[in-house]
C-alpha cells in the first residue's frame, strides 16, 4: 500500500516538474521570439531612416548640380530653398540612427553649408549681382562632395537592406570598435567612412549663418569660464543624465571652437565643453517604435526638462515631429524680447515621453548679458510699414540673426493672409528697415518656417 502511494507521489512530482520544465521552456521561447522582434523592429526603423537620408541626400544633389546652371535669382532661390528642406530632413534622420562612438561633426557641416550656401547666392541675384567663376566652381566643389555622399548612403543602403551588414552585427562589433580604424561590416564602420569623406571639405567664407567664419567664432557664454577636468566632466555628464556615475564611459574628446569631454552612458552619447563644463548635445539612440503622445505634449515635456536644468526665461518657437520624436526649438527670453541667436533644441520620444537629445550649441555660442537698444521708430510706425494685405496677429520685440554672425533687434509681427497662411514680418526697430520674412508652413510633420 505505502509502495504504491510512493510511486503516486513520484509520478506526480514528477509530473509537475516536467510540466514546469515545459512551461519554463514555453516561456523562454516566447520571450526569445518577442525580444527578437523587438530588434527586428528597431532595425526595419533605422533602415527606413537610413533610406530617407539616402533620399534626401539624393535630392540635394540634384538641386546642386542644377544650381550650377541657374542664371535667376528665382531659379536658384527655388533650388535653395529645395536643398535647405532636404537638409533638414537628412539631419533629423542621422539623429535617429545608432551611431554612438562616430562623431559626423563634418558631415553635418557639409548638409548645412549646401543649403546656405544656394540661399546664400540666390540673394546676390537678387540684388543684380552675378554669380562669379568662383563660385560657380565652389558650386561644382559642393555637387561632387554630394554626389560622392549621395552614392556612399546608396550604398549603405544596399548593404543593410541586402543583410551584408546588419544592426544585430555592428552592435557585437561595436564592443571592439576603434574609432580611428573603420569597420567595413558595420554600420558604424560604413558612417566613419562617409564622415572622412569630408575631412579635407574646403572652407567657406560666404554672407550666411553656417559661414566658417561664423562656425568658428568663439562661443560667447563659454567666455572666461574655467576649464574642467575629464574626471569632472563625467560627473557632470551623470547629474544631467540622471546616471550613476560609474555608467559613463569614456568616448574621446573633440576640438575645434567648442572643445568637449566626450562620453557614453548606456545608448545615450553625451558631450560635455571642456570651459565650464556644460552639456552641449547629448542624443539616446533609441528609436522609438510607436507615437503615444501628442506635439503639446511633447513640448509640455521638454520644457519641464529645460525648466529642471535651470533654464526659466525661455519661449517655444517652432517644432518638427519625425520618426515618433518631437524637436523643439526654444529661445531665451530677456525683458520679454525674444533672442533668437541663443537657442536650445530638445527631442522628445512620443512613446514614453523621455529625452531623445538635447542640444544646448546656440545658446552656448551667442548667449551672454546684452543691453538692448532703445527703439528709434514706434511700435506705430513699424506697424504701418506691414503689407495691407497681412492681417496683424500678434506682435512682439525679438533680437534675429542676420546672415553675417551679428544679431538685429525688430519689431516681430505674426500676421495671416487671406488664406490664412501665417507669415512672421520683421522690422528694425533703429531704422524701420524689413529685415526678413518668414512664412510658416503646417507640414504632418509640424511647422515649417520657410
Amino acid at each position: 500500500m505505502f509502495g504504491i502511494k510512493r510511486r503516486r507521489t513520484l509520478i506526480r512530482v514528477l509530473s509537475y516538474t516536467i510540466s514546469a520544465f515545459c512551461l519554463a521552456i514555453i516561456v523562454g521561447i516566447s520571450g526569445y521570439v518577442m525580444a527578437y522582434k523587438y530588434r527586428m523592429n528597431i532595425e526595419y526603423t533605422y533602415q527606413r531612416a537610413l533610406t530617407e537620408l539616402s533620399e534626401h541626400v539624393n535630392n540635394i544633389d540634384i538641386a546642386l548640380q542644377k544650381a550650377q546652371y541657374a542664371s535667376t535669382g528665382a531659379q536658384l532661390s527655388d533650388l535653395g530653398s529645395e536643398i535647405w528642406v532636404n537638409a533638414g530632413a537628412a539631419q533629423t534622420d542621422i539623429a535617429q540612427m545608432p551611431l554612438s562612438t562616430v562623431n559626423l561633426t563634418n558631415t553635418n557641416k557639409f548638409i548645412s553649408q549646401a543649403g546656405d550656401y544656394a540661399n546664400s547666392l540666390s540673394n546676390q541675384l537678387d540684388e543684380n549681382s552675378t554669380i562669379t567663376d568662383s563660385q560657380r566652381t565652389t558650386l561644382v566643389d559642393l555637387h561632387g562632395y554630394a554626389d560622392k555622399l549621395s552614392t556612399q548612403l546608396s550604398d549603405l543602403t544596399s548593404d543593410l537592406q541586402s543583410g551584408r551588414i546588419t544592426l544585430l552585427k555592428a552592435e557585437k562589433l561595436a564592443k571592439d570598435h576603434n574609432p580611428n580604424k573603420a569597420t567595413p561590416a558595420s554600420l558604424e564602420g560604413g558612417f566613419l567612412n562617409i564622415e572622412n569623406t569630408f575631412a579635407n571639405l574646403p572652407s567657406l567664407i560666404y554672407d550666411g549663418p553656417f559661414s566658417d567664419n561664423v562656425l568658428k567664432k568663439s562661443p560667447q557664454f563659454l567666455s572666461g569660464k574655467s576649464a574642467v577636468s575629464k574626471e569632472d566632466a563625467r560627473q557632470r555628464a551623470a547629474q544631467f543624465l540622471d546616471m550613476d556615475k560609474k555608467d559613463v564611459k569614456d568616448a574621446g574628446e573633440t576640438g575645434g571652437n567648442l572643445p568637449s569631454w566626450n562620453f557614453t552612458a548606456k545608448t545615450t552619447t553625451i558631450f560635455i565643453s571642456k570651459s565650464g563644463g556644460y552639456p552641449i548635445r547629448s542624443l539616446d539612440s533609441r528609436a522609438p517604435s510607436y507615437a503615444k503622445l501628442d506635439a503639446n505634449a511633447a513640448a509640455q515635456k521638454a520644457l519641464t526638462f529645460l525648466n529642471s536644468k535651470g533654464f526659466q526665461s525661455i519661449a517655444q518657437t517652432y517644432y518638427l515631429t519625425n520618426n515618433n520624436v518631437c524637436t523643439i526649438n526654444f529661445a531665451y527670453v530677456q525683458n520679454g524680447v525674444i533672442l533668437y541667436p541663443d537657442l536650445l533644441k530638445v527631442s522628445i520620444a512620443l512613446d514614453t515621453g523621455s529625452v531623445i537629445s538635447y542640444d544646448s550649441t546656440g545658446y552656448l555660442m551667442n548667449h551672454h548679458d546684452r543691453t538692448l537698444p532703445a527703439a528709434k521708430i514706434s511700435r506705430k510706425q513699424a506697424e504701418a510699414k506691414v503689407n495691407k494685405q497681412l492681417a496683424i496677429q500678434k506682435v512682439s520685440m525679438a533680437l534675429i540673426p542676420t546672415a553675417n554672425g551679428q544679431e538685429t533687434y525688430c519689431y516681430e509681427f505674426r500676421t495671416t493672409t487671406k488664406d490664412k497662411q501665417t507669415i512672421i514680418d520683421y522690422f528694425d526697430a533703429q531704422t524701420g528697415a524689413e529685415k526678413t520674412m518668414l512664412i510658416l508652413k503646417s507640414t504632418p510633420g509640424g511647422m515649417l518656417a520657410m
